[in-house]
């Protein structure tokens, strides 16, 4: 008596195969998912060293930061129109990039970097940027750079946030 016997897997086999390999790929969507938004944040706050530079440079040619804007910058035309001088050029490019991969502000789209200066031509500056990660990232003259959960709390603990550089 010869029994056929079937070569192959079985439903459930392939079953148990295809939820493995599901499982396995969601894992490594997550990680490169966080991977993404971490290399990002690295991005923006690369730029906004740019940008710091670009300040410190016009300073050093004008003696005062006149060409920052002050206040939000809440459309990336925004960048073409808020420097001046002979670093403008670089300076609205370090600007468009943070605008392009810097996160919305969950309760104002559009507020993604705050520039800091005093009325008039100003002596110190800060930046504020939205990282992906849900922080603020600052930045201002004095040196003083550092991530927040939130950019002006509590008042005047976050050196070259807002309204202390």
């Amino acid at each position: 008596m010869n029994k056929k016997r079937n070569k192959g897997f079985t439903l459930i086999e392939l079953l148990v195969v295809i939820a493995i390999i599901a499982l396995l790929s969601t894992t490594v969507m997550a990680s490169l998912s966080s991977a993404r938004m971490k290399s990002k944040d690295a991005a923006i706050k690369a730029q906004a060293s740019q940008l710091a530079t670009m300040m410190e440079l016009n300073f050093s040619d004008y003696g005062s930061y006149c060409q920052l804007q002050y206040g939000w910058i809440t459309a990336i035309g925004t960048c073409n129109t808020i420097f001046s001088g002979t670093h403008a050029n670089n300076a609205r490019e370090a600007c468009k990039k943070i605008y392009n991969i810097s996160k919305d502000h969950p309760t104002s789209p559009g507020y993604r970097i705050y520039s800091n200066t005093t009325t008039g031509c100003a002596k110190t500056f800060s930046f504020m940027t939205r990282l992906n990660n849900g922080n603020w990232y600052c930045i201002g003259s004095s040196g003083s750079k550092g991530e927040y959960g939130y950019y002006g709390d509590p008042p005047n603990s976050n050196p070259g946030c807002y309204g202390n550089p």
